[in-house]
């Protein structure tokens, strides 16, 4: 008696009673016609408004006339969901971009210069003064604030901040010279003709 169209006695059409005897049978054919489980009730319940919303005259085979609905009903429901994916999916490209396709993993080119990359910070991290280094570590990986760096390492707060300043630059200077590789490589890229 959960559904509104199981049992009401409003006055319903004879389509709209018959349509509570077919329910099950109407939920197989749905289903068979591979509806998604989580859609069908709500379908069947669109067709209940649709059949007490909308005045039909005789029907000679009112069977045949529910099943017809049910499968337009499923056939538009599926145009529907065709044309929001559609949207969405022109939504998502002016977004984000055209590359929705492609995959995220790197390629071995990129792998190789990711590596190559973090293998030069390293050794800029190894180079500088073990004061600075442990500052900077404790300042960006472990989260501590300048003050709290001062203490433990009983410093200034003002030696803490040259520390991280000089930091800063021999990592902003390796930044530098990285993204001026990148740039003549895509250069140099751009320049080599096929002949």
């Amino acid at each position: 008696m959960s559904r509104g169209f199981e049992g009401s006695s409003t006055g319903e059409t004879g389509l709209a009673q018959l349509l509570g005897e077919m329910r099950p049978d109407l939920l197989r054919f749905m289903l068979a016609r591979q509806c998604d489980p989580a859609e069908v009730e709500d379908l069947l319940q669109d067709l209940y408004v649709k059949l007490t919303s909308v005045g039909t005259g005789p029907v000679s085979y009112p069977r045949a006339y529910l099943y017809q609905m049910a499968n337009n009903l499923l056939h538009d429901h599926r145009r529907g969901r065709r044309r929001q994916q559609a949207r969405d999916d022109r939504w998502t490209r002016n977004r984000i971009g055209p590359d929705l396709e492609k995959d995220a993993t790197p390629s071995p080119e990129e792998s190789a210069i990711a590596r190559d990359e973090l293998e030069r910070v390293n050794k800029a991290l190894a180079s500088m003064p073990d004061r600075t280094a442990q500052i900077l570590k404790m300042y960006r990986l472990d989260g501590l604030s300048q003050k709290a760096i001062a203490n433990s390492l009983d410093l200034s707060l003002s030696a803490v901040e040259k520390h991280l300043q000089r930091a800063y630059r021999m990592l902003l200077a390796l930044r530098k010279e990285l993204d001026g590789a990148a740039q003549l490589s895509q250069k140099e890229a751009g320049d080599v003709s096929f002949s």
